[in-house]
């Protein structure tokens, strides 16, 4: 995969492999990392389109994540997330790996604990609180939409990679979740835009790297 070609492993004469990182990004000196994009596209419900090359899907991917830490840095003092809030984000994570089991699972190939997988979801946890009580937006998404994206976006792509789709009963809330999350950025772009033009952002990796 694209950005898999910025990990190193280095062989240290033991049984172990060590995966040594690559900085992706800095919001002012926060670190945000190329496994840091890995593991958001394993976790959360963002999804690629068809049309959407690999290179500009992982480049998306890490935005929201400059955008979720400048929100983040930004707010993190002003709200204290809830046992709602962590479970309105821990939740459609659990249910996309299929179980708990299988997310300890994803967090072992990360060489995460549950402590680090916490850490990481935080500022996502904050970001969504706050677009939640800051921009109350009723954004109606309908079926059919969710039908037509499951089998004009997801299907293909799916058959694309050569991986065994999931049913549209269990795709429908991810789908319906990465259409509303888009509309809603797409009316606070503009605001992300201002709140990150007051930090530092530096993009350490490259196009076509």
């Amino acid at each position: 995969m694209f950005i898999k070609t910025f990990f190193i492993i280095l062989w240290l004469f033991q049984p172990e492999t060590i995966l040594v990182d690559k900085i992706a990004a800095l919001v002012n000196d926060e670190i945000i990392t190329v496994s840091d994009i890995e593991k958001a596209i394993l976790f959360y419900p963002v999804l690629r389109t068809k049309e959407e090359s690999e290179e500009n899907f992982y480049f998306k991917v890490l935005q929201d994540l400059i955008n979720t830490k400048a929100l983040y840095l930004e707010y993190q003092d002003e709200f204290t997330p809830s046992d709602d809030d962590v479970e309105q984000v821990q939740a459609p994570i659990i249910q996309k790996a299929g179980s708990l089991q299988n997310l300890r699972q994803w967090l072992k190939n990360f060489n995460m604990e549950w402590s680090d997988f916490q850490n990481f979801i935080r500022p996502k946890i904050i970001y969504e609180k706050v677009i939640r009580e800051k921009f109350p937006m009723k954004i109606a998404i309908q079926f059919n939409e969710i039908e037509d994206f499951y089998a004009n976006e997801y299907l293909p792509l799916q058959r694309q990679l050569n991986l065994e789709p999931r049913s549209l009963i269990e795709m429908a809330p991810i789908i319906e979740k990465q259409l509303r999350k888009s509309r809603t950025e797409e009316k606070l772009s503009g605001w992300l835009r201002d709140l990150c033009s007051s930090y530092k952002i530096e993009i350490k990796i490259r196009s076509g790297s």
